[in-house]
């Protein structure tokens, strides 16, 4: 067994300390999260942490990455109450992940990810 501290995980080389940490849970649904915002502009998001919570009500949960200036997801979500979720066929991971690439506010990612 190997003890890590947060102090070493911090430490570590980025790339590593990314594929350590994102593999720590196991495998994972891939999602893309899809939203319009009021000003008709679509915005597209992978996203690994759908859940479950209920079925009576209906329940589903998801966590977004903390609120930044141009999190236009989040704020599409905000402004109108509706999103898309769609599970990543494994033929289409790799532009699926291309959506967590950070873009300007107001670029679709539908159309630079394809």
């Amino acid at each position: 067994m190997i003890n890590l501290l947060s102090e070493d995980i911090r430490e570590l080389e980025k790339n590593y300390r990314t594929n350590l940490i994102n593999s720590l849970t196991g495998y994972r649904a891939l999602n893309l999260l899809g939203t319009t915002g009021n000003n008709g502009i679509t915005n597209l998001c992978i996203i690994s942490s759908v859940f479950h919570l209920g079925a009576n009500p209906p329940l589903v949960g998801m966590v977004i990455r903390p609120e930044r200036e141009h999190n236009d997801t989040l704020n599409n979500i905000r402004a109108t109450g509706q999103y898309s979720l769609n599970n990543v066929l494994p033929e289409w991971y790799m532009q699926a992940h291309q959506t967590s690439a950070s873009y300007p506010s107001g670029v679709s990612e539908f159309d630079t990810c394809h």
